[in-house]
């Protein structure tokens, strides 16, 4: 049983790091680590014929980690939180805003589409970090295997239309690229973030905490206009 944990822990290392070279070698978001090393991983496990539930037990040790990692993120919020302070109504407001319409464009969007109840109800934390946001969809009633593909859709395209959004209308101020990086693309668009600066990436990281409270309680707040529309 060690054996094999540690075959798998090590396993999923090396198709990270070879993403990762890849990635240096063709600079692209369809070249990141974070899809090419689980594509690579899930046509291992169907090659080998290994059950998914088999590898995710034997590299539990990987998501217990990640959990502790995140603390480091505290660091440069603690460093750049006077600049953060300055602008915290402008914080606030963009982050409640952004959450309410991210909810509402994704439960309409949803229903629009055809998708049913369940994918509605799953698609409403789909902008914030994938533990909180699969902890609100069970408490809502959704699908937390839905949420988490919503979630990571919403991560890839935050990130992959971040430069663009920003060239187009011409955001210079480090606060404002973090805040749309962290609510846009929550934890992969904070690592993003962290490329451009210090302050982008503090900020992104305050999105992403921040958000996340904002986005439960407009959740649970909006539960009973959206459960009567689903209704109709």
């Amino acid at each position: 049983m060690i054996l094999w944990k540690t075959s798998s822990v090590l396993l999923t290392l090396v198709f990270f790091y070879a993403a990762k070279r890849f990635n240096k070698k063709r600079p692209s978001l369809l070249f990141s680590p974070a899809i090419l090393a689980p594509i690579g991983l899930i046509l291992f496990l169907l090659f080998a014929g290994i059950p998914y539930q088999v590898y995710s037990e034997a590299t539990s040790l990987i998501s217990e980690m990640m959990s502790v990692v995140t603390v480091a993120f505290a660091i440069p919020l603690y460093r750049n939180w006077s600049v953060l302070m300055a602008h915290r109504r402008m914080i606030l407001t963009s982050l409640a805003t952004g959450s309410l319409i991210a909810i509402i464009a994704g439960v309409s969007t949803t229903m629009l589409v055809g998708l049913g109840k369940e994918a509605a109800l799953s698609v409403i934390p789909r902008s914030i970090t994938l533990p909180i946001a699969v902890s609100v969809t069970e408490a809502i009633g959704g699908l937390p295997t839905m949420t988490a593909v919503f979630g990571m859709l919403t991560s890839f395209t935050g990130v992959f239309l971040a430069p663009k959004i920003i060239k187009r209308m011409r955001l210079r101020h480090p606060v404002s690229i973090g805040l749309m990086y962290g609510m846009g693309a929550h934890a992969l668009g904070m690592v993003k973030a962290f490329e451009r600066g210090e302050t982008e990436g503090s900020s992104a990281t305050l999105a992403v905490i921040a958000g996340a409270m904002i986005t439960v309680v407009w959740a649970f707040t909006l539960l009973p206009v959206i459960m009567s529309w689903l209704a109709v």
